[in-house]
């Protein structure tokens, strides 16, 4: 299963969170909405309707390695040319996370963003099978 642009834009949100997260002092109010982020994908995983699981890399199901979420614009952006683009369509915080949700192309995604240090887990979901997204974001 290749992931369309909102698995592919949610999933490097996913991974950024951890790869960068550790890279920036920003306090806990950057990843609480108020600023964009810059996420890479770090650790992701494929599974099947059979919930059978395999670890891939963002570039074996079409991941860009690196997006910027833009709370402002409400929508997740790569950082690859030609850019890849998809709505934010639901924002809540809740229990010191941020959780981010939108749909696209027949494909669900959903992203809770850790405020306290800016790591990163998602799921993209479709009639064929889900991707676990692990990963980390910086304030941008």
């Amino acid at each position: 299963m290749k992931a369309s642009v909102a698995f592919a834009l949610a999933a490097a949100a996913i991974g950024a969170a951890a790869l960068l997260g550790c890279a920036t002092a920003a306090s806990a109010a950057g990843f609480d909405g108020s600023q964009d982020l810059l996420c890479a994908p770090t650790d992701i995983a494929q599974c099947d309707p059979g919930a059978r699981c395999e670890r891939v890399s963002a570039s074996d199901v079409d991941l860009p390695a690196f997006l910027r979420i833009q709370f402002g614009k409400k929508r997740l952006v790569s950082v690859t040319t030609p850019e890849r683009v998809t709505a934010i369509e639901s924002t809540r915080k809740i229990e010191g996370a941020t959780i981010l949700q939108g749909a696209e192309n027949g494909r669900a995604w959903s992203l809770v963003l850790d405020q306290a240090n800016g790591s990163l887990t998602g799921s993209m979901t479709d009639g064929q099978g889900v991707f676990a997204v692990f990963g980390a974001c910086m304030v941008q």
